[in-house]
């Protein structure tokens, strides 16, 4: 049975997934490791990433690189996303980065990121037989694809995410209205050209697969009473159905909550606390531009796409 790790050094976090892959598009974890960075905030902020976080971003990799050896995975791959793809000195800290991982860092394109992305939704979620719009929101940019079991018929990256626009906003505490108008405009603006493209799709908006950490934690948002004694664990919000009302209702009452009474919520992951009001916004307002009638929640997206594509080239 092959064993396969992915790398991706993303906007929030830089995080390492290993699998074990038993069949064509199966994937069973081995281990799963995390560093929160929010490179996302600085590239936001200031257009790069200071040398702070660059010495921050390589001892992580350090510690996840001891991670993967240790498992002997057979076949690596490693990513870069939208911060290290549009910081102003992403080029150095990528070639350093490099030296750490041991490991030819691919600095993927926004189609590229999208495409995986919608690997992954495919295999995680079912879709029909028809065509899907598959969303996937992270913290520098969100991804758009759309396509069927066997094909992408277009695909494409927007740079906006909730880790960035934090950066851009200033990091509030609260969103008042002068900062949900700016997340809107900033994000309908971004959509100018994905409704375009989508426009010879008609309405294959209506049900949108979405992946992402935002959409994972208004899922568990949404059904922390339901699900109270489940596992608190990313696999228990696969497949939960989002309405675009309830994302704009959870959008607007998380504006107006302060990080304290966010992380009373029950449900509210500590680690997504800071940046769930904006990501909030951006989906809601995402649903209210492409007419998306309901969110169906993926918990497998870039990463799980990048190991099913390498493995399958393999």
């Amino acid at each position: 049975m092959p064993r396969a790790a992915v790398w991706d050094l993303g906007s929030s976090s830089f995080q390492v997934l290993v699998c074990d892959s038993p069949g064509c598009k199966q994937l069973k974890p081995v281990t799963r490791r995390r560093a929160s960075l929010n490179l996302g905030m600085a590239v936001g902020a200031t257009g790069s990433i200071p040398a702070g976080r660059v010495t921050a971003s390589l001892a992580a990799a350090k510690r996840l690189r001891r991670a993967v050896e240790e498992l002997r995975p057979d076949v690596v791959v490693a990513l870069a996303t939208a911060a290290l793809r549009d910081a102003s000195n992403g080029g150095e800290v990528v070639a350093r980065l490099e030296r750490v991982v041991g490991k030819k860092v691919r600095v993927l394109d926004g189609e590229e990121e999208a495409r995986l992305c919608f690997v992954g939704q495919r295999a995680g979620v079912w879709t029909g037989p028809g065509r899907t719009l598959g969303l996937d929101l992270g913290g520098g940019s969100f991804e758009v694809a759309v396509g069927t079991d066997d094909r992408i018929d277009y695909a494409t990256s927007t740079a906006v995410g909730a880790t960035r626009l934090r950066g851009e906003l200033g990091a509030p505490a609260l969103l008042g209205s002068h900062e949900r108008d700016l997340i809107r405009r900033r994000t309908a603006e971004a959509l100018v050209e994905v409704r375009r493209g989508l426009r010879r799709f008609g309405r294959v908006a209506g049900r949108t697969v979405v992946s992402g950490g935002t959409a994972r934690a208004l899922a568990r948002l949404a059904t922390a009473h339901t699900r109270e004694h489940d596992s608190t664990g990313p696999a228990d919000v696969n497949q939960v159905e989002l309405p675009a009302a309830q994302v704009e209702d959870l959008a607007g009452r998380l504006a107006l909550l302060d990080l304290k009474e966010r992380l009373a919520l029950p449900g509210m992951s500590p680690r997504r606390a800071p940046m769930i009001p904006i990501g909030a916004a951006i989906l809601a307002t995402i649903a209210a531009e492409l007419k998306v009638e309901r969110f169906v929640v993926s918990v497998w997206g870039l990463r799980e796409g990048a190991l099913i594509d390498a493995l399958s080239r393999r």
